[in-house]
């Protein structure tokens, strides 16, 4: 094969390897992570189905999901559905320090997949939370960022709905808007049978919850009496004194039937029943630390009660006295609104992060854009250059990168040789079979030229039939050598018609101008009967020996 169609099959060659290259890696890589992704979320399916949730295996449970966050490669998707986990798990355990470490995790994580059930679920439980412990403020700022989402009536898993409108209830309430709270309760009401399958005992549950909730929106709208009567029958019918009483059924059943009992007496002037509805309410407060809401409705009672009352106003006021240093113990512990500073904290930590790694990420692909860009330009800059350098038709290079390098040579003084050739009685031969079939041979005998280049040798095309190839850092006998050489493989070429060719050399070289003296040297070769090489040495002129005799291979057409 012609070198130069090596350097080019080769470059055109590297163009497409790196366009398949991009494309395979691209492939391989997403084969790849499909692959491990899928491994994870088997080893993720098993330990889920191991989980116990209940009150009492939070250990147990924990130690399942928490070693699958070391698993490597896992998506996004897997990093929420693994926090959201482990989030309802501290959630359930009413450990909120750890809640609120991992909450921001499985929300930004829920929030890059663009999982709104996720992300509205988690939203709801730290509004619920901050509604525990009276950060009511807290909790509506919450609940407007997870409507910002998408509808919640929209929401597709109906523990998510139901804890949604469960805190949801609660802000309608605070704007008054009664209404729409009375058909959030509804929608928990009507979720509620749907939760069988999660648990057999979740549709009384949030059953229940929902009337409580529109036992509060009576109260709410100063419909004492409606409030309490419809308290007394849903404590009648769901209250159940064997039943093991957790922070959430405190919260979301028990407590607001025994405010709505504490206001009814406050509203009836029976101080009394007031002190033990606010007593009952209190015990409840006190074993799932909601010390604030027991705070306000002992204050909102000690401003009720007459002054005829003093002990009993002296011993509410020394409950909220232990009570609010136990509150201040707890602020100092993080377990109060500082929760809200750790979960910003994290979120923040895991957006930079993420802004950092897409950044670096960014930056490392338009390096590897622009080296591929760049390197494809210098490719393609070297195609294009290479072909301004070459004659069309034979592919040696041309006249104008002949006269480069020569200029380039007699500038830095180095030593070369030129040689000379021309195809004897090329005239006549395309005279006779055609231009087409002239350009035929140019182009055959080209090829076995470019068969003897190399570093320091490289062939040109002078003009019509001549051919130049300059020998640079060889001795003069290799140069006559390699000249004879190349002659006997033009005279060995066969073409169709049986047609043979041969071509005269003249060789010429330093000191002097060797073109010109190789241009000299062809013109007595050809006096001498052609296809021979001639050159000089000291002036005297020689002829180099003739291995093939071919001489006029040209038919007579006359």
């Amino acid at each position: 094969m012609r070198y130069r169609s090596k350097v080019n099959r080769l470059t055109i060659l590297i163009i497409f390897s790196l366009f398949a290259l991009n494309i395979s890696f691209r492939i391989i890589k997403a084969a790849y992570d499909n692959t491990v992704i899928a491994k994870n979320q088997i080893v993720i399916d098993k330990a889920i189905n191991q989980l116990i949730y209940a009150k009492d295996s939070y250990e147990h449970d924990l130690n399942l999901l928490l070693p699958l966050t070391n698993l490597k490669h896992l998506s996004e998707g897997q990093l929420a559905q693994i926090y959201l986990l482990v989030t309802t798990l501290h959630y359930s355990a009413g450990n909120m320090d750890s809640y609120f470490k991992d909450v921001g995790k499985a929300l930004f994580y829920s929030k890059r997949t663009n999982n709104t059930d996720s992300t509205i679920y988690l939203y709801a439980n730290m509004a619920k939370y901050f509604l525990e412990i009276n950060g009511d403020q807290e909790a509506f700022d919450i609940i407007n960022e997870a409507a910002s989402f998408g509808s919640f009536y929209e929401c597709s898993n109906v523990l998510t709905r139901i804890h949604i409108f469960q805190v949801y209830s609660a802000y309608l309430l605070h704007i008054r808007d009664y209404d729409r709270a009375f058909l959030a309760a509804h929608q928990i009401i009507s979720d509620a049978p749907l939760t069988e399958s999660f648990s057999p005992f979740f549709p009384v549950s949030y059953e229940r919850a929902g009337n409580a909730i529109k036992a509060l929106i009576l109260l709410e709208q100063g419909k004492v009496n409606e409030a309490y009567v419809m308290a007394c029958s849903l404590f009648e019918k769901y209250a159940d004194p064997k039943e093991r009483i957790t922070q959430f059924n405190a919260f979301d059943f028990y407590m607001p039937l025994y405010y709505i009992k504490a206001i009814w007496a406050l509203h009836h002037q029976e101080y009394q029943t007031a002190i033990e509805a606010c007593e009952e309410y209190g015990k409840l407060c006190d074993d799932n630390f909601f010390i604030q809401k027991k705070i306000q409705l002992i204050g909102r009672l000690m401003k009720e009660l007459p002054l005829s009352m003093a002990k009993e106003r002296s011993q509410l006021f020394q409950t909220i006295s232990i009570d609010s240093r136990r509150l201040s113990a707890s602020l100092i512990s993080e377990n109060t609104r500082l929760s809200k500073e750790k979960f910003n904290t994290v979120m923040n930590e895991l957006i930079l992060n993420s802004e950092l790694k897409e950044k670096t990420q960014d930056i490392l692909h338009a390096i590897l854009v622009n080296c591929f860009i760049i390197g494809l330009a210098l490719i393609l800059f070297y195609v294009i250059f290479s072909e301004m350098q070459l004659d069309g038709l034979t592919k040696l290079y041309n006249r104008r990168t002949l006269n480069s390098r020569i200029h380039h040579l007699d500038k830095t003084n180095k030593n070369y040789a030129a040689v000379m050739m021309d195809l004897d009685d090329f005239k006549k031969l395309n005279d006779t079979y055609g231009h087409a079939f002239g350009d035929e041979v140019l182009k055959a005998v080209s090829a076995a030229i470019l068969e003897a280049e190399g570093r320091f040798v490289k062939a040109y095309r002078y003009g019509g039939e001549e051919i130049v190839v300059l020998f640079e850092h060889l001795p003069f006998e290799d140069v006559i050598r390699m000249s004879e050489s190349i002659r006997n493989k033009v005279c060995r070429l066969k073409f169709s018609k049986d047609v043979r060719v041969t071509a005269s050399f003249g060789v010429g070289a330093r000191p002097g101008n060797p073109v010109k003296q190789a241009d000299e040297n062809l013109y007595y070769a050809k006096s001498k009967g052609k296809n021979i090489t001639a050159y000089k040495i000291d002036g005297k002129q020689y002829l180099a020996e003739r291995r093939l005799e071919i001489r006029n291979p040209m038919p007579d057409t006359k």
